[in-house]
This record gives C-alpha cells, structure tokens and sequence, in this order.
C-alpha cells in the first residue's frame, strides 16, 4: 500500500504579513572525481567523473563536458557526470563541466587539467657489464635511468628470485657476501604515470678451487722381528693407514705368543 503525505502550509495567527517564499537561488556543487587536477594518466581511454549536486534538491537542466575544447558525450546517473575520450596526444589536455538546475540557477562550471604520458622510461645497468667475475663476491649495482614525461617516480630492484624490493630514487645498491654461483641483477624503472620498464645484468662469483687432500706421514715402533721396510711408512690414504695398524698387532700378537699350534 502507498501512503502519500502533503504538507501544507499553515497559515499565520493574525492577518500579520508575513516574507514571500523565497525562490531557488543556489546553483549546484561539483567535486571532481577523475582524474584529479594535475595528475599524470597512461591510458589510451581517459574516464572523467563529476559529481554534481543541488543544495536545493533541484532537477538539473542542463549537464556538458568539453576536452580540450571538444564536446563530449555525457552520461548522468543522478550523482556523477562520466564521459570517455581517446587521448590521442602527450601532454596537458584541459577539461570543463557544466551544470545548471531547472530554475536557471548556474551554470557551475568546474575547469582542470591533467596529464598524458604514455611513454615507458628508459634504464639502464652500468655495474656490472659483461658477466664480471666477482672474485670478492660483492658488487655494488649501479644504474641510470631518464623519463621525458612525468619523470621517474622510483625504482625495484632484484637478485636472482628473490622478490622485487623499492629503492626508491636511488640509483646505487650494494650486494655483498654473494654466493658463488652465476647471479642475475634486475632493476625497474616507474614514471609518475605508471609506465615501467625493466633492465637486467649478469655477474659471476667463482667456485673456490678444490682441496688436495694432504699427505700424512706416520711413523710406527714396531717390535724388532718386524721388517725393516715397514718400520717407517708414508701413507697417502685411510686404507693403507688401516693396513700398517693391522699390520702392526698382528707382529706383537705373534711376537708375544709365539708360534700358533697347528690345528
């Protein structure tokens, strides 16, 4: 069921006069939504938004959007003003809306700029050059980077797998104690738009060389009815080690028994 309620107005007390209704005499609000004054977009398709309202709760009569000059076609939902336009052009593109109520109030007119750059940056890797070998196992990664539009917002930067971190606007980092192995060095570059590009560099630590295993001479007192041959003996290896030691307590265990029984 729908209810309906009227107010009217109550009339005064005495025959007093009394003020005329006043008419409408605000004109609408706007708060641009996007993109925001000054900022810097990427994209070939701009979505611009407006929101415009009515303090006075008046029907709009009148709603227009202008890029550069160029009228475009505008949507209204009842809260926001959208249009799209193709940015065919770097640089500053100016932007104007419209609003007016249906009591003539108006027009509120809402004018801002904004900026396309739609070019990535360039970098580029100066230390290390050539796949060096990095005979300490530490570099310092060194790069540059330019951007003729916004300019350069910051840099990532990444070892091997290892996840991307931000460096901000540095443009040197150090990577000590690497492991030995081949490594691989990447740094990206971010404009204020949001364009990036990325650049890579390889670099080599060297394996240690291989440890000689070390000669150890042992010297072995043995009982007098031991050959003289195995009185001193230089070993090269952990089995001959072994046999001189057996060697050795069999000659004691025959010296101090005797001969064996035959069976």
């Amino acid at each position: 069921m729908l209810v309906a309620a009227v107010c009217l107005p109550v009339p005064p007390a005495s025959a007093a006069s009394h003020p005329p209704d006043t008419a409408d005499a605000f004109p609408p609000t706007g708060e641009i939504m996007y993109p925001l004054p000054g900022s810097w977009e990427s994209y070939l398709y701009v979505y611009i938004q407006v929101r415009f309202t009515d303090p006075d709760g008046i029907m709009f009569s009148s709603l227009s959007m202008t890029i550069d000059g160029i009228p475009l076609t505008v949507s209204w939902n009842g809260i926001t003003l959208s249009a799209s336009y193709y940015v065919d052009a770097e640089g500053l593109h100016a932007i104007e809306a419209r609003a007016s109520d249906q009591l003539g109030n108006g027009p509120t007119v809402l004018s801002w700029t904004f900026s396309s750059d739609q070019s990535e940056p360039v970098v580029n890797i100066t230390t290390p050059s050539g796949n060096p070998e990095l005979t300490d196992g530490s570099v310092v990664l060194a790069w540059t980077g330019t951007d003729t539009g916004s300019g350069i917002d910051h840099y990532r930067v990444r070892l091997d797998d290892d996840p991307w971190f931000d460096v901000g606007d540095a443009t040197t980092f150090p990577f000590p104690e690497l492991p030995p192995g081949v490594h691989y060095f990447q740094v990206e570059a971010m404009d204020a738009a949001g364009n990036y590009a990325y650049t890579s560099a390889v670099a080599t630590v060297p394996f240690p060389p291989p440890q000689s295993p070390g000669n150890t001479t042992i010297v072995v007192n043995l009982p007098s009815e031991v050959p003289s041959w195995a009185v001193a003996l230089i070993a090269s290896n952990g089995g001959e080690r072994a046999a001189i030691v057996a060697l050795t307590f069999r000659r004691r265990r025959e010296s101090q028994g005797g001969n064996r029984p035959d069976g």
